[in-house]
């Protein structure tokens, strides 16, 4: 019976070690197999490029840990790195971590480089895949990109052959066979000649569908930039690089691509320009503003002259005025710019005030002023006048202005004379002087001198017989000029009300998405009383203040400009923006 017992224990001990076995390796087989492998994957834009060209690569992986490329000593490395993490869910649904760092930069010399990379994960390094990319001679920037690429870029410019003067728009078109994550870098295009460059600031990007090469491709617009040549000949506008993260079969990568180049060609204008054409290329207007009722003779009035249109009109010169005899012009004209560059080029007006002063008693007759400019679009210059108008003059028998001498005797008078009042200044050549040291020094100076003091032992002995009984009069030159309406007073300034521009524009969307802006930061200017001169100095004072205010002003403002230059608002809500910038602008005046 004894024995029965413990032969019956150790079967139950023996089976009970079997079934512990047992669970250790079904333990060990189920790590072993859920377990994640190591995996570093290293990739780039490219694998056959140009000397100097830019490129990224891109390492992968799905352990955290420090990561290498061991880059040829020909490969220059750019300064910035980009680490990042992303999560992707596998075939089977379940959600994996993977991480990537890129870093960038260009090859200084022609050759085969094959390289790897390094992943470094508990102490443990783990290598990637091999990478060979070869590096051939810099090609030409104008040549034509490769359509098959998965990735290009044109640059795209309405005109390539214009007039110096004349705006030129460029915008940098994306081409792409695969689904686009989002944009991680973008250069712009260069001009090597001399051309203003304005860069408008990019928005919200509007990706479409398109075929390329019988494929289906997505494109997009990006970093419009407009030129205005300011010389002429041949300009070679460098490519623009971006680099974009784009969804692959198992990784994400970056594919950094560089755009075909663009060569403009500038002719010089036409040499029969007219002689009040102001330098202005485009399409403009001339409007005038005459001065109104009676001038007294002596005084100055105001002519004021509008020129508005949209080319290069910030490059344009003064207009020129036929005056009548009688009159002159007192000081420079006066130039007050509102200019905005748009895709048209530089739009907006320019107001010049002419401070005529009147020399005579008669009524001034003057011709209607007029200015030329030179229209791209005809091909030729075109001149457009304004209003001719009459001057009443009050004669005064007290002003006795000064007449300037001949320029042809080697002297120059300065008129300054009001009143019976003569300030004369007067140089004498240099040669007529030189001619008379002798004179002067060994006759007239003595003879001079004696006379001299003779009169001021005079003047002294008179001064003391008249007790002080002598008055001198101080005579006041007019300081600026005197408007008509207005006699004696300083002009008063005109300002614009864009405030009530805008709302006189809710059914224009265009021309209300530029005055809303303005009337936003004049209305700041007016309830801080500082001119800020831009809108980032107008943001930054309104931030440390009313933070909340101020993001919401910038909201209003950016979808202004996203109307405005096309970055994906096709409707503006006038209404709506005015009545919310109201009541934004409210809280500020509180």
């Amino acid at each position: 019976m004894v024995q029965k017992v413990q032969q019956v224990v150790r079967k139950h001990v023996k089976t009970g070690n079997q079934w512990q076995l047992l669970l250790v390796l079904f333990t060990l087989v189920s790590q072993i197999s859920v377990a994640q492998k190591t995996v570093v994957a290293l990739t780039c834009d490219k694998k056959e490029i140009g000397q100097d060209e830019h490129l990224t690569f891109t390492v992968t992986s799905n352990v955290e840990g420090s990561m290498k490329i061991d880059f040829p000593v020909e490969f220059e490395v750019d300064f910035g790195v980009m680490h990042g993490m992303e999560q992707k869910m596998d075939p089977s649904g379940k959600i994996k971590t993977y991480y990537y760092m890129q870093q960038s930069g260009a090859f200084k010399k022609e050759g085969t480089y094959s390289f790897y990379a390094y992943t470094t994960h508990r102490n443990k390094t783990y290598r990637s895949n091999k990478i060979t990319v070869k590096v051939t001679e810099s090609a030409p920037e104008d040549n034509k990109v490769n359509s098959n690429d998965p990735v290009f870029g044109l640059i795209q410019c309405k005109k390539q052959c214009v007039y110096e003067g004349e705006p030129v728009l460029l915008k940098a078109k994306v081409f792409s066979y695969m689904n686009i994550e989002y944009l991680e870098g973008y250069s712009d295009f260069k001009a090597d000649v001399s051309m203003e460059e304005h860069v408008f600031p990019n928005g919200r990007v509007e990706v479409e569908q398109t075929r390329v090469n019988g494929k289906d491709a997505l494109t997009f617009e990006y970093g419009k930039q407009l030129l205005i040549p300011v010389a002429t000949g041949k300009c070679h506008v460098k490519p623009f690089e971006m680099a974009v993260r784009c969804h692959g079969s198992i990784f994400s990568k970056t594919i950094r691509f560089r755009s075909a180049g663009l060569t403009i060609n500038v002719k010089p204008l036409p040499n029969n320009a007219p002689k009040d054409f102001i330098g202005a290329v485009g399409d403009y207007r001339l409007t005038q503003k005459n001065p109104t009722g009676e001038i007294k003779e002596g005084d100055v009035f105001t002519l004021e002259l509008i020129v508005s249109g949209f080319g290069n009109i910030h490059n344009s010169n003064t207009p020129k005025l036929v005056l009548p005899k009688g009159c002159s012009i007192y000081g420079d004209p006066e130039r007050v710019e509102d200019i905005d560059f748009t895709e048209s080029g530089a739009e907006g007006m320019i107001t010049y005030r002419f401070n005529i002063q009147v020399l005579d008693g008669k009524d001034l007759e003057f011709q209607a002023p007029s200015i030329s400019y030179f229209d791209p679009e005809k091909e030729k210059y075109q001149t457009i006048k304004g209003n001719p108008f009459r001057i009443k003059v009050i004669p005064d028998k007290s002003f006795n202005p000064v007449v300037a001498s001949n320029p042809g005797s080697g002297t120059h008078t300065d008129l300054v004379s009001v009143k019976n009042a003569k300030t004369t200044t007067t140089k004498t050549s240099s040669s007529e002087s030189g001619s008379k040291t002798r004179l002067w020094v060994g006759i007239v100076a003595p003879t001079s001198l004696l006379g001299l003091l003779f009169v001021l032992l005079m003047a002294r002995k008179r001064k003391k017989q008249e007790d002080g009984t002598i008055s001198v009069e101080h005579i006041e030159l007019p300081k600026g000029p005197v408007f008509l309406n207005d006699l004696k007073e300083e002009p008063v300034k005109e300002t614009i009300n864009y405030w009530k521009d805008a709302a006189d524009a809710l059914g224009d969307p265009g021309s209300f998405a530029i005055l809303l802006p303005k009337a936003i930061i004049q209305r700041i200017e007016q309830c801080e009383k500082c001119n800020f001169q831009s809108r980032e100095k107008a943001f930054d004072r309104l931030i440390d203040t009313k933070p909340e205010l101020a993001k919401g002003l910038r909201e209003i403002i950016e979808t202004c400009d996203q109307y405005r230059y096309g970055f994906g608002t096709e409707n503006l809500e006038t209404e709506e923006l005015l009545t919310r910038a109201e009541s934004l602008l409210s809280q500020l005046a509180s």
